[in-house]
């Protein structure tokens, strides 16, 4: 009877924990394809546009995302870095370096 009952345990305590890692894979392939998708948008400068990538926060239960535009000048390269949260359309922050001057520039 003991046995019984505690294999009944298990077995509810595994369906939870395996439940909770589908649940888990879902938000985390959510998120890789609303990145996914919002780097494929059409946009005027498409060309400078370059990498992305996708992240989703258990803890905070976010999709972060982030994108890399890099713009070509004689003098070397200008790159750009924004920090977002998809499901809320949210801008977090960004980097931004410059070749030409310089210039290192981070905000969030």
């Amino acid at each position: 009877m003991m046995s019984a009952i505690f294999g009944m345990l298990m077995l509810t305590g595994t369906m939870a924990a395996t439940e909770a890692n589908v649940t888990l894979y879902q938000l985390q392939k959510s998120c890789d394809k609303l990145a996914a998708e919002t780097f494929n948008r059409q946009t005027a400068d498409d060309e400078d546009r370059v990498d992305y990538r996708a992240h989703y926060n258990v803890r905070l239960n976010k999709c972060f995302y982030t994108e890399t535009y890099i713009s070509p000048t004689p003098a070397g390269a200008n790159i750009w870095v924004y920090l977002s949260d998809l499901q809320e359309k949210r801008i977090y922050g960004g980097f931004h370096r410059s070749a030409n001057i310089g210039l290192f520039y981070c905000s969030l």
